[in-house]
């Protein structure tokens, strides 16, 4: 039984390492698509390498989100682009939900030391101490 929690409490730390590399990603791609869409929206000099480089990654994460919405071009070349918005919320979504999963699965491996602790704590009070044989004068022993 000790094995089968053990087993469980490593399944829930491997998970937790898998939800934090997914939750990372996510704070990732929200703040490189806030800074694409201010980039956009100042209309940002393209030929310098570091708005290059936002503008490729935001290529790459936006891809679901592509063509949602039309961006709106304003005066002085200016993009306001409501796509890159929603993209910024769905990631900020997806990051909030692995926050919370991160929460549910740190009390799972809580609640699974706690109880491995417990169990070993009372590993060797499991069985019942017998009572000591009690013999009456001129009966037998209990050997017989």
């Amino acid at each position: 039984m000790s094995q089968a929690r053990t087993d469980t409490g490593a399944g829930f730390r491997v998970a937790r390492v898998l939800v934090l590399f997914i939750y990372g990603f996510a704070i990732v791609c929200t703040v490189i698509l806030a800074m694409a869409f201010f980039l956009e929206l100042f209309n940002a000099n393209e030929a310098t390498p570091f708005v290059r480089w936002v503008f490729r990654a935001t290529d790459r994460i936006m891809q679901p989100f592509r063509g949602i919405f039309p961006p709106v071009e304003g005066e002085g070349g200016s993009v306001f682009d409501p796509a890159l918005l929603f993209g910024i919320f769905m990631y900020w979504l997806l990051a909030f939900g692995m926050s919370a999963l991160i929460g549910w699965i740190d009390r799972k491996i809580m609640a699974a030391r706690r109880q491995e602790q417990w169990d070993s704590a009372h590993a060797s009070t499991t069985a019942p101490p017998t009572p000591p044989a009690v013999t009456r004068p001129g009966e037998p022993g209990p050997t017989g």
